[in-house]
């Protein structure tokens, strides 16, 4: 090789030295991990909505409207007056002089990163359209790397693991590297029962519930597009289907579509479990719309598309060496058990919560890991594009009296660690880049050569 090309080499290769402060640290929350705020006072959360002393309208319009976009071809809901604020860190409340934690979301998590220069936090209105808040958090790191000149280290935490996947099958270019925690990729059968029977907050039943939930698109956006029964993630290597409700008293398997209409209705699912209330046909079309970008959502995440009935994999928008160059590893927690099918009571139409009980009586003969929340095997496989690696790290702080899902986060070291390495694997795959760059360039130089 010639001297010119050595020295090409080589100032290439100093631009992929390791600097810890070099790229951006963008976070992506969880749902419920971003504060919503409306007139500049936070309505989600605060403890006297713990306490039930207030009850702030989270609901959200029915109305929606086609899209004029043919990139974003998905119907729009209409907005509200609430925003999202910050990240959600910590609610406390003082007693007698004494500082009660009522909440600790991601607190250690922010505290520990805030202390790098370029750490920036995305923070999202998690009642929306999925699809929406992916393409905010493109325009994000867009403004990211435009500021720093460097794609970002990306660093997502369960539903924010899915809209970060989101992003980067469309946009890998605006990641340096990406970690997912916790992601709830398999999906099975989503936020089901929240987005039935709602959420409580502390004492307050009414703030998050059923009524208020109905209207939040995101709760209908998290199920595997083509059911549990068919969901390739959801199998083990045995091809057992995992995650699926069964009859509590057949033990039969139940199977239920949710991105039929039909089932939510069968089933009693969302506003049809309103105890024989009617469902206004405004509320009925809002589901729709619920659904159709629920499921584009989920095509989106997992570039899928179906073709004659079937979902296949879409061709990449980018190269595979594209997609390549950006490291992206898994935290998962896989020191909780659960029974790895779902009860069912089919008289009343809802789902049985397992017990120490239950499980004592029924005996149930399979579990599957979990990490208290998310089951191990749908963290642990991004549907990421054919012939890309995913490193897998295990958390050390998940199990019994150490930490559950939401508790990922606290393990802030490694984090740390983990996104060293992915800075590492970067250089690595760069720099083997412009040594085949060089190569080729040489080789052309010495074909110039021999020409003259």
């Amino acid at each position: 090789m010639s001297d010119r090309n050595i020295e090409l080499t080589n100032k290439m290769l100093l631009r992929t030295k390791d600097d810890p402060e070099r790229f951006p640290v963008v976070f992506v929350p969880a749902l419920f991990g971003s504060d919503l705020v409306q007139d500049e006072e936070k309505v989600f959360v605060t403890p006297s909505i713990g306490l039930k002393l207030s009850t702030p309208d989270l609901k959200l319009p029915l109305k929606w409207t086609d899209s004029t976009d043919p990139d974003k071809p998905y119907p729009v809901q209409a907005r509200d007056s609430i925003e999202p604020g910050d990240v959600l860190k910590k609610v406390e409340v003082k007693v007698c002089c004494k500082t009660i934690t009522l909440i600790d979301q991601y607190s250690k998590f922010c505290d520990y990163f805030q202390e790098k220069s370029k750490f920036h936090t995305f923070s999202y209105d998690w009642r929306r359209d999925l699809n929406e808040t992916t393409d905010k958090l493109i325009e994000f790191l867009k403004e990211i790397k435009e500021k720093y000149g460097e794609p970002a280290q990306v660093v997502s935490h369960s539903m924010g693991c899915l809209i970060a996947l989101a992003a980067y099958n469309t946009h890998p270019q605006l990641f340096h590297s990406s970690l997912f925690c916790g992601g709830m990729f398999a999906g099975g059968f989503g936020f089901y029962p929240t987005n039935t029977d709602g959420f409580p907050i502390g004492l307050n039943k009414t703030f998050l519930g059923p009524n208020v939930v109905h209207t939040f698109p995101s709760m209908y956006s998290c199920a595997s597009p083509m059911g549990v029964q068919n969901d390739p993630i959801l199998r083990c290597r045995d091809g057992r289907k995992l995650w699926n409700f069964v009859d509590f008293d057949t033990g039969k398997d139940i199977y239920i579509d949710m991105w039929k209409i039909e089932d939510w209705k069968k089933f009693q699912l969302g506003p049809w479990r309103s105890g024989g209330k009617p469902v206004s046909k405004e509320m009925e079309d809002h589901v729709k719309k619920c659904l159709e970008v629920g499921h584009a959502f989920q095509l989106r995440m997992r570039n899928l598309e179906v073709k004659d009935g079937k979902y296949v994999h879409k061709a990449p928008m980018h190269d595979l060496e594209t997609y390549q160059q950006v490291p992206l590893a898994v935290l998962v927690g896989d020191q909780f058990e659960h029974p790895d099918d779902f009860l069912w009571d089919s008289k009343k139409n809802k789902m049985v919560e397992w017990t120490p009980k239950l499980e004592n009586e029924l005996e149930p003969m399979f579990y599957s890991k979990t990490d208290g929340t998310v089951s191990y095997i749908s963290a642990s496989q991004p549907p990421v594009p054919q012939g890309v690696e995913v490193e897998q790290y295990n958390a050390l702080n998940n199990g019994p009296k150490l930490g559950n899902h939401r508790e990922l986060m606290n393990d802030v070291i490694r984090i740390e660690n983990i996104l060293q390495e992915l800075r590492k694997n970067a250089s690595m795959q760069k720099n083997e880049s412009f040594r085949r760059l060089s190569r080729q360039i040489s080789s052309s130089l010495r074909s110039i050569d021999v020409d003259c």
